[in-house]
């Protein structure tokens, strides 16, 4: 794992302290098929043209919409990134052979007293290969079992039909919808799907059997 990130001190400007973070220790995970590391403020510029694109727009749909630019995203990343505990944890998926890189993947809004979270994973490339649902296995196993999570909650922007349906499948629960939940800038409303997966569920359910099979981590 890598090293907590540490505070900045007070007398550090955002840039600097941006750019010693760049020169933490970032690999979480060697796996099969990816590999897994924190984002660094070096990767925003990668995410903001990410978040530009269709494939790519339904990972946290409101985050373009709250930082439109790349200073934007840097500035953000560095606000999180001091609090202790972590309010959020956002990790790059690259594949392993090519280490280029496909996704991101994110733990936020943690609730360290009632031990839940929101997930949110989206891929560039690569969507139902191995890729993707061993990062999937690797994020899910990691917020129930290293950090000690009770309930993930994700949220599906109305349109993204195939992550409903990946959702039904594997009989998460449906909590709710949320109507005209996000106001963009266009002027237009997204509603969103609210969905959650419960500790217990994801121990004794067909999700956690089937990525076991399928992508076995390699902890």
């Amino acid at each position: 794992m890598a090293a907590p990130l540490t505070v900045a001190l007070l007398t550090e400007t955002p840039f600097v302290y941006a750019l010693r973070l760049n020169k933490l220790p970032t690999i979480i995970y060697y796996g099969n098929s990816i590999v897994v590391r924190h984002v660094q403020p070096d990767d925003m510029a990668l995410l903001h043209s990410w978040l530009k694109s269709y494939e790519f727009s339904f990972y946290r749909p409101c985050l373009g919409e709250m930082c439109p630019g790349i200073l934007d995203l840097v500035e953000r990343m560095i606000t999180v990134s001091q609090f202790t505990p972590p309010l959020e944890i956002e990790v790059l998926i690259e594949h392993r052979a090519t280490r280029t890189p496909i996704g991101m993947m994110a733990l936020s809004g943690i609730d360290h007293i009632n031990r839940k979270a929101e997930f949110s994973i989206g891929f560039v490339r690569g969507q139902g290969t191995r890729c993707t649902m061993e990062a999937l296995h690797f994020g899910l196993e990691q917020a129930f079992s290293a950090l000690n999570l009770r309930k993930l909650v994700f949220y599906v922007a109305a349109g993204n039909d195939r992550a409903q349906r990946f959702m039904t499948h594997y009989h998460m629960t449906e909590e709710g919808l949320l109507r005209e939940e996000l106001l963009l800038t266009s002027g237009k409303t997204l509603d969103l799907h609210r969905y959650a997966l419960l500790l217990a569920d994801w121990e004794k359910g067909d999700l956690r059997r089937t990525l076991q099979r399928l992508v076995p981590l390699t902890l």
